[in-house]
């Protein structure tokens, strides 16, 4: 992929003749514009809508010999007593047809104006990896040097500034979010700091899981009243002894949404990278609001920051002693027998989806925008999330393996039921995501991370619990030692790809395509210039569209399920 190319060379032809002149060993396998194809898409998406709600129609006139009416208002498909009086009933096909008519005439001219609106971002695809990597190596820019002094040049060099280019190893199509791609990234940089700062703000100096569950008692007199009792009476007790644990995990799963929502909101060009960018922010969210804070008795960022800094003139000193007492573990088995037992069975449920399918009947118009419906509410897998949510069980079962030995039981329960749920999940419920190779290796990161916390938090305990600190007793000295192997184990993990660099010998790395992924040889073109164009073009019989709709596709339920919208 190639930046900074100027909008009156950002063509095919002179991007193809650029290359061909300065790499004439290299074969150029396709060259691909990006366009501004944000307006395009939401047109596109409304357009199937209409689509899928005229199919819907005319099979139900086929099957049933039963015509659709509807009041064309919002919300009219259960509101219809309300519409009667300011809106007649019109035919549901003969709507939508004019609709879908409408719709076609404004894409095609928006189809225009976005052929005319080049993003100086282009894609280039070579026969091979080698020599994509080689075009990148010669347009790599350094921090010191800038660009290499070798880079070949053609006779548009000075005209396209290829020296201002950025190259970058494009990822598949399919990863790509293409109505992204017009958004302007001078000012990428400010929102990523508005948004880690509120983000901070908000995780700092608000609360913890452990602190809602702490105050739980207030919230309850705050509604029964200050003369209920709760421990006598059967249902308060049980309210009070259960709703905790519900709340607890409802909390911890509602704000990793936050995270989430905050990277969104800086429009990403990838799926990949999303979802790496969410795994790292909720891993370390979590670590630090759910473990790290609870762990030295700080319910909040703030009551730490107060711990620090405000009471220098306190004769109070913190009780280091108190840590790890036997009883500590409570919280933590807690929270893992909660996300095991009752957080499955809640991603099974999907409470979220349900309610947000249920908004959606009640605003549609009829029955025949069911399959849209449908599609609205099928997510991608959000890996980011998901991945965050298991390392941290991992990392909390690993840190209290041994000074709370109850827990690991539990967290085996946990990642069992959390394989059943997924799997069923990725294969029935949501749509195929995309992630990369840095997730993973991330993963892999914290997976030692949370045994080297686990070495630390055992020198830490053999330490308090030994009174001396100048008298180490054997558990610590193995303690230490172990401590001291993981975290040069960690080092070499994290910092390996970077002493590379700095090592005099130059290392060559070795490009190969995986086995079956030709997904970059694939066109380098959004859906709605590539699906839409062929439709509209050479459009297929009603028919034949409706057969090609129910065997199956993007528009699917789930990664290997059919279309469950039936007419009966």
């Amino acid at each position: 992929c190639i930046e900074n190319i100027p909008m009156h060379m950002c063509t095919e032809p002179l991007l193809t003749r650029h290359f061909t002149e300065a790499y004439p060993e290299l074969e150029v396998y396709d060259v691909k514009i990006a366009y501004d194809v944000a307006m395009l898409t939401q047109i596109y998406e409304e357009m199937q809508d209409v689509e899928s709600g005229l199919e819907y129609s005319i099979r139900k006139r086929e099957k049933h010999d039963k015509v659709l009416m509807m009041y064309p208002r919002c919300a009219s498909r259960f509101c219809q007593c309300f519409c009667s009086p300011c809106s007649t009933k019109v035919n549901v096909e003969e709507y939508y047809r004019e609709k879908l008519e409408e719709l076609q005439a404004e894409f095609l001219k928006q189809r225009e104006v976005s052929l005319h609106s080049p993003l100086g971002l282009a894609f280039v695809t070579f026969t091979s990896v080698n020599s994509a990597k080689q075009v990148f190596d010669d347009h790599k820019k350094t921090f010191l040097l800038g660009f290499s002094d070798s880079q070949p040049l053609s006779s548009l060099s000075a005209s396209m500034k290829s020296d201002k280019w950025k190259v970058w190893f494009a990822p598949p199509p399919r990863d790509i979010y293409w109505e992204h791609l017009s958004d302007k990234r001078n000012w990428l940089f400010l929102k990523i700091i508005v948004s880690n700062l509120t983000l901070f703000l908000v995780t700092f100096f608000l609360t913890t899981p452990e602190y809602l569950v702490s105050q739980f008692d207030t919230i309850l007199i705050a509604i029964f009243g200050p003369d209920a009792d709760f421990q006598n009476s059967t249902a308060s007790s049980w309210v009070q002894d259960f709703l905790p644990t519900v709340m607890l995990w409802s909390f911890t799963a509602l704000l990793p949404l936050l995270v989430s929502y905050s990277d969104r909101w800086l429009g990403r060009w990838t799926r990949s990278e999303e979802n790496h960018s969410v795994m790292r922010k909720t891993f370390w969210y979590l670590l630090f609001m759910v473990i790290v804070l609870p762990t030295f008795g700080f319910t909040t960022g703030m009551a730490y920051f107060n711990f620090l800094f405000m009471n220098n003139n306190s004769t109070d000193s913190y009780k280091w002693e108190c840590i790890f007492l036997p009883d500590s573990g409570a919280f933590f088995v807690n929270y893992v027998i909660t996300a095991a037992l009752i957080g499955s069975a809640l991603e099974l449920i999907r409470f979220p989806e349900m309610f947000w399918y249920v908004i959606q009947l009640c605003f549609s118009r009829s029955e025949a925008e069911t399959p849209a419906i449908q599609r609205a509410v099928t997510y991608e897998f959000r890996f980011g999330e998901q991945y965050a949510r298991m390392l941290l069980i991992f990392a909390m079962t690993m840190m209290y393996s041994l000074s709370c030995p109850l827990i690991t039981p539990f967290g085996l329960l946990y990642f069992i039921l959390k394989h059943l749920v997924d799997r069923h999940n990725l294969a029935f419920v949501y749509a195929p995501s995309k992630i990369n190779k840095k997730v993973h290796a991330s993963a892999i990161n914290f997976v030692i991370m949370s045994v080297g916390l686990l070495q630390f938090f055992m020198v830490t305990f053999s330490i308090l619990r030994s009174g001396n600190l100048a008298i180490m007793t054997n558990r610590t000295k193995y303690a230490l030692v172990l401590f001291v192997i993981t975290i040069n184990i960690f080092t070499a993990q994290i910092w390996s790809s970077f002493c590379r660099r700095l090592s005099p010998i130059k290392y060559e790395d070795v490009l190969y395509m995986e086995s079956g992924d030709d997904e970059h040889l694939q066109p380098y073109l959004p859906v709605v210039l590539k699906e839409a164009e062929q439709d509209l073009i050479h459009p297929k019989p009603e028919n034949q569209r409706r057969i090609s709709n129910e065997s199956g596709g993007p528009d699917d339920y789930g990664t290997f399920s059919n279309d469950l919208v039936t007419i009966d």
